[in-house]
């Protein structure tokens, strides 16, 4: 669990932020545990905050690993900019 700053100064927005971080941390643990994901918790997160917005299914993304997570993105569905 890292939090690399504090978004406010006040005994209140620390300890729920505090609270946020560990409620997120053990959410991953146990979705891990769950499923049996072979892969670390630091890769896992990494592949959850990667893909968070993207329209995916949780089993698909923990089936796969990280050398076929590029082919599961749609570059296609993004508008490019000339």
């Amino acid at each position: 669990m890292k939090i690399k700053s504090f978004l406010g100064t006040t005994k209140n927005a620390v300890l729920t932020q505090v609270w946020v971080a560990m409620c997120y941390y053990l959410l991953l643990t146990y979705i891990k545990y769950q499923t049996k994901y072979s892969y670390s918790l630091l890769e896992f997160s990494r592949m959850f905050a990667e893909t968070i917005f993207e329209r995916i299914s949780l089993i698909d993304l923990l089936s796969c690993n990280r050398h076929n997570l590029s082919r599961i993105r749609d570059p296609v569905g993004q508008l490019a900019l000339l």
